[in-house]
């Protein structure tokens, strides 16, 4: 009979992998806490500047300086079309698992919309592949540049295309942006520096992947080994889980998640609240410190709170609840002892404002507004808008 582990086994996991709370940050650095949590997500580009502020004292200038100049983070799009921050030990293993996949999708969606265009006569084909290369000969030899220079300097990226003609919204616009996610997925080219004024820029310059990763590139994995290691490593910090959380959190079939853990030694527990198996590596003791008051800011989209598909034991994520956006995505969030105890956002004039569902004690609420008085001296001018607002965010900003 498999072993249950119970939710408050689950929590205490949590707290502990995830590097939540305040007691180890002085000690903590940014390489160590990415290398727990494996990914970051980026599609909101201040969320791991976010993350890693809640799990060490880093700055933003730190942060800069790990992904710009000790380059031990790299932006990529990978798992689930969603753009991460992750080591490269991890890139390799996302790319090899789900790029191919990715980019053939990417691909045949624009070669449609190329084959359509009255802006071009030359074979769709061909006219991609040489717009491609174009790209990443001129990153070469011109260096970090932004998709408007790319643009300006080659015509091929002025080719214009209507991404739903038939829609009375729709408009023409130009090839540009999908050919650098293209070329970005198949790992030909890399986001260097944003050129916005604070890391909640979204608009990036772009770099051959030379510059980032020397002439050899992204490693290239058997999609097989590279899908074992990923899930040793999801698991390392995420187990117990499910085959639907880690077919949800990769966004792969469940059968290739079975046969990855099949390859990789898991050992099947019990979990409360649901018939499905949890999944730990064989040689995980599941042992986890004492529950303590462990409080964290996290922000929208943190690897934490969307970690698991299955997540009733951490986060009452029902619609009412307005925790998260209605096409799953979570918004910034308050921890208390390993499950969500609230939301918090930051307003216009830059205070933080808290959401606490429930009483929590007035030690630990007032715990949560160190934290908060913490997080606002952080930020200091920046101002966080969240790309994905939730219900509890809209309510705090009204």
């Amino acid at each position: 009979m498999a072993v249950l582990v119970d939710d408050q086994l689950r929590r205490r996991l949590l707290v502990d992998r995830h590097q939540l709370g305040p007691s180890a940050r002085n000690d903590r650095t940014i390489a160590q806490a990415v290398d727990a949590l494996a990914l970051l997500h980026s599609t909101d580009p201040s969320t791991p500047y976010l993350s890693l502020h809640a799990r060490t004292n880093a700055s933003p200038h730190d942060i800069d300086r790990a992904f710009h100049d000790d380059r031990i983070l790299f932006r990529h799009t990978t798992l689930r079309r969603t753009i991460f921050a992750m080591p490269l030990d991890v890139v390799t293993l996302a790319h090899g698992s789900y790029n191919t996949r990715l980019a053939t999708i990417l691909r045949r969606n624009l070669l449609g919309w190329i084959e359509a265009s009255p802006d071009t006569s030359v074979p769709a084909e061909r006219f991609l592949d040489e717009t491609e290369t174009a790209t990443v000969e001129l990153l070469r030899s011109k260096g970090a540049t932004t998709g408007r220079g790319l643009a300006d300097a080659l015509p091929s990226l002025q080719v214009t295309f209507n991404p739903a003609p038939s829609a009375a919204y729709s408009k023409p616009m130009r090839i540009t942006s999908r050919v650098l996610e293209l070329l970005a997925a198949e790992g030909r080219i890399a986001r260097g520096r944003p050129t916005g004024r604070d890391f909640t820029s979204g608009s990036w310059t772009w770099e051959a992947i030379d510059d980032w990763l020397g002439s050899d590139g992204i490693s290239v994995l058997d999609p097989d080994e590279a899908l074992t290691g990923l899930v040793r490593r999801y698991l390392s910090t995420f187990a117990p889980a499910t085959v639907t959380d880690l077919s949800w959190w990769t966004g792969l079939p469940k059968g290739q998640i079975r046969a990855a853990m099949q390859r990789c030694e898991v050992r099947e527990v019990a979990l409360i609240d649901t018939t499905e198996p949890g999944h730990v590596l064989a040689d995980d003791e599941l042992e986890a410190p004492p529950l303590t008051d462990d409080i964290a800011l996290l922000p929208g989209l943190d690897s934490t709170t969307m970690g698991w598909k299955q997540r009733n034991w951490y986060v009452d994520d029902r619609p009412a609840a307005g925790v998260f956006d209605r096409n799953g995505n979570a918004g910034p969030t308050i921890w208390i002892e390993g499950r969500v105890a609230g939301a918090w956002t930051q307003r216009d004039t830059g205070e933080i404002a808290l959401h606490l569902t429930g009483d929590i004690g007035s030690i630990a609420r007032s715990r949560v507004e160190v934290e908060a008085a913490r997080l606002t001296e952080w930020l200091g001018d920046v101002r966080v808008k969240w790309r994905y607002p939730t219900p509890i965010t809209k309510q705090l900003n009204s």
